[in-house]
């Protein structure tokens, strides 16, 4: 997702800039910075004692505003003072995710005496609920937790593999990136249930009831998700999805409640049974009949069969901390083979912003995309040269290629030897979530349902969107990502935790495809090298690659897309250097993350205030970071 602007509207259409400029300054504010940050704090204040006293019937209550033109006379800049927010603090908890009263699920848990894998659990739950279009609890997803009774982090993966049934052959040339045959074997509640068993405190009924009521009671309608199901209802036009979000024969309006009986069904009967209630029994069976019906591949087998799996998180070492991350099939290992790279230099003698350390950070993003797009795959399946590619020898042979104001011509092959990957470039849309509490424990946690809306399939009465990520396996036989069953495809997610001095200090993560793997960089170099706070190092200015084919290819030119509150001087300078430059007035994802001080154990939350969304001739103001503290 990206927020677009003038230069990048089709035929310069001036009502397209003219409406892409009111909504620039009513996300702005039109007020003094002074009176903006006031009143964002006032208003910040207000909302946190609202959602804490009226939950969930504080957003039932709530009126979405049409966006409306401001005095022109009061038009503000675009700059960097009024784009970020203060850090939100706390020392109870602190809770992260892209909605409001997705990060107060977590938050009252946590204030009920949870721990944070409790919180997390509500949390994701309730977005599912909340902002179906990027997860419901049918998606995938990875966790990176560290456990502080045990003080060690661990790996959680829940991204469900090819249903059993997934052959070439049963595929033959039918179109599976959409409807029936796209799903893999939906796993996110099995994660849930998995984090919640090895590590939370409340019983798991308590931990569910945040997104049955929300599920159940509903929530106001945003223009967001009311304009992107009207948009996208050719890719839900299945009779189960249209009874959910069509209840009315057309799409919900701004403002409305949007209740969810089927889906607070289902989660009734989870609540009661645990996982095992949606997985095996009567909800799994009609959801292999349901598949069997319309010619899909998932099977009540696939189901019964399927376990959330922990393991060792891969971690490298960057100027003294310790960066861990999931395991292939997990994108994770990219962002530490450029931590790697970027060791060896002395990243904060170039100043920040400066030319020179623009150029450094895209020439580094073209070496992770090649070594990322070669090696990384479903580890269960097929070998992955982890210690290798892992080896500060490694990272140093990959770091002659730099050369200062020099941009590589070609990415030379890694010289570790191993076959290339297929899978093509398809905008991924994901969520992601942080929670932090008291006692050490921390929660970075990324999922799925791959395109907006997943599969567009409603499985079965379940009121619950499965996934189409079975588009990220091919029938190319000599493909790492080939369709097999059993199978996990490859993610960009990138869920990380990082450790200063071996004590808990940061979770970090972000939705937006494969820009994952490169901003989460960009953060950590802005927040160790630059020694900004979390809030500052998530919201600065950020260059994405944007040559094409980001999940494909093996030699990435140097094209990126720059955001444009940067100075022009900055624009001509990486030009003149040999980057292609797309200025764009934000590039896409959403960085959440959460600071413990090991010292005294107060927390910080960053949440990133970029959060607009473009699909096809659409574009609009979308679900923003919130974090939220005590």
């Amino acid at each position: 997702m990206r927020l677009p602007n003038a230069r990048n509207i089709p035929n310069g259409n001036a009502a397209a800039a003219a409406r892409i400029e009111r909504s620039r300054r009513r996300i702005l504010g039109a007020a003094s910075p002074a009176s903006r940050i006031v009143t964002g704090a006032c208003a910040a204040v207000a909302v946190a004692v609202l959602l804490l006293l009226s939950f969930p019937l504080a957003a039932q209550d709530t009126v979405v505003p049409r966006v409306t033109a401001p005095d022109p006379a009061l038009r503000a800049p675009f700059t960097e003072a009024n784009l970020s927010r203060p850090p939100v603090t706390g020392r109870r908890g602190m809770v992260t995710s892209l909605h409001p009263l997705g990060s107060m699920a977590g938050m009252k848990i946590l204030l009920a005496g949870g721990n944070a894998f409790d919180a997390a659990v509500a949390t994701a739950l309730a977005v599912g609920v909340l902002d179906p279009k990027n997860s419901t609890l049918g998606g995938q997803g990875f966790a990176t937790v560290y456990v502080a009774a045990e003080k060690k982090v661990r790996a959680l993966n829940f991204f469900g593999p090819a249903p059993r049934a997934a052959t070439r052959e049963a595929i033959g040339t039918r179109d599976y990136r959409k409807g029936y045959l796209s799903t893999p074997v939906p796993s996110n509640l099995r994660g849930y249930a998995a984090l919640h068993s090895a590590h939370g405190r409340l019983p798991w009924k308590e931990v569910v009831q945040p997104a049955l009521e929300l599920a159940e009671h509903g929530f106001v309608v945003t223009e967001e998700l009311a304009q992107l199901v009207a948009l996208l209802a050719p890719a839900l036009d299945y009779p189960t999805s249209r009874a959910v979000f069509f209840p009315q024969g057309r799409a919900p309006r701004v403002g409305e409640i949007f209740r969810q009986p089927d889906l607070a069904r289902t989660l009734r009967r989870v609540a009661e049974g645990g996982a095992d209630a949606f997985y095996k029994g009567d909800i799994a069976r009609r959801i292999g009949e349901f598949y069997r019906a319309h010619g899909g591949l998932l099977a009540y087998e696939d189901l019964a069969a399927y376990e959330a799996t922990w393991s060792e998180p891969v971690s490298t070492t960057y100027r003294g901390f310790q960066v861990f991350a999931p395991p292939p099939n997990s994108s994770g290992l990219g962002v530490l083979l450029q931590l790697n790279i970027l060791e060896g230099l002395d990243v904060a003698a170039l100043g920040h912003h400066s030319p020179a350390h623009l150029h450094l950070m895209g020439e580094v993003h073209r070496l992770g995309i090649a070594d990322r797009n070669r090696f990384v795959t479903d580890m269960s399946l097929t070998a992955v040269p982890v210690a290798r590619l892992l080896d500060k020898a490694y990272a140093a042979e990959r770091r002659k290629l730099l050369r200062p104001g020099t941009t590589m011509p070609a990415i030379p092959a890694s010289p570790i030897d191993r076959g290339t990957d297929l899978a093509p470039r398809e905008r991924e849309n994901t969520t992601h979530l942080c929670v932090a509490d008291a006692e050490g424990n921390l929660v970075s946690l990324t999922q799925t349902l791959g395109a907006w809306f997943g599969s567009g399939v409603v499985a079965a009465d379940t009121g619950v969107l499965f996934s189409n990520q079975m588009r990220h396996l091919h029938t190319d036989p000599a493909s790492p990502s080939r369709l097999e069953p059993g199978r996990r495809p490859r993610s960009n997610q990138s869920p990380l935790i990082v450790l200063k001095d071996g004590q808990p200090w940061l979770a970090l993560g972000s939705p937006g495809s494969e820009g994952i793997w490169q901003r989460l960089v960009q953060v950590l170099v802005n927040m160790i090298d630059f020694k900004m706070d979390v809030q500052l190092a998530v919201a600065t200015p950020r260059l994405a690659y944007a040559g094409g084919a980001a999940n494909l290819t093996l030699d990435p030119p140097p094209v990126f897309e720059l955001e444009d509150r940067l100075p022009a001087a900055t624009f001509a300078a990486l030009r003149q250097l040999g980057f292609t430059l797309k200025p764009t007035i934000a590039e896409g994802g959403s960085v959440n993350g959460i600071v413990r001080d090991p010292a005294t154990g107060f927390l910080t939350g960053g949440a990133d205030p970029r959060r607009w969304s473009d699909e096809g001739d659409w574009w609009g103001p979308a679900v923003a970071v919130y974090a939220i503290g005590w």
